[in-house]
């Protein structure tokens, strides 16, 4: 673990590399967005995504949402009253990464760089223990 130090005239600070990764997200990727956009995009009312581990102990959907409930309700307060599975998504998480388009133009335009694949209803039934979707 390497630890830099930055003085300033002010105040000096002590900045940890490997807690400012896991604190600020220095190195996130976004892929619970991914999910969850494909699931707002598919779905109708509120949505949520909810990761898979599908290389581990990986249960149906079905059985993902069915434990989840008592969260999701809570999140919504009164406002819905029963959960369920309705779509899956695996993220491709090892793609190939484009150039930063901070401005208008469009570096490496036209290459495809994301991958996802959606299961539709059949996702919430994917067998345990088997990968498939991962959200």
């Amino acid at each position: 673990m390497t630890t830099y130090w930055y003085i300033s005239a002010a105040l000096p600070v002590c900045l940890n590399i490997a807690n400012a990764i896991d604190m600020f997200g220095l190195s996130y990727n976004y892929f619970d967005e991914m999910a969850q956009n494909y699931c707002a995009a598919k779905g109708e009312g509120w949505v949520f995504s909810i990761r898979r581990d599908c290389f581990g102990i990986a249960p149906t959907c079905n059985n993902m949402c069915a434990a989840a409930k008592t969260d999701i309700l809570s999140a919504m307060g009164i406002q819905v009253t029963k959960a369920g599975c309705f779509d899956g998504v695996f993220i491709i998480k090892d793609h190939k990464q484009l150039l930063p388009n901070p401005v208008n133009s469009q570096p490496v335009a036209g290459r495809a760089s994301l991958i996802t694949y959606g299961y539709g209803v059949g996702a919430c039934t994917w067998g345990p223990n088997h990968c498939g979707p991962n959200y």
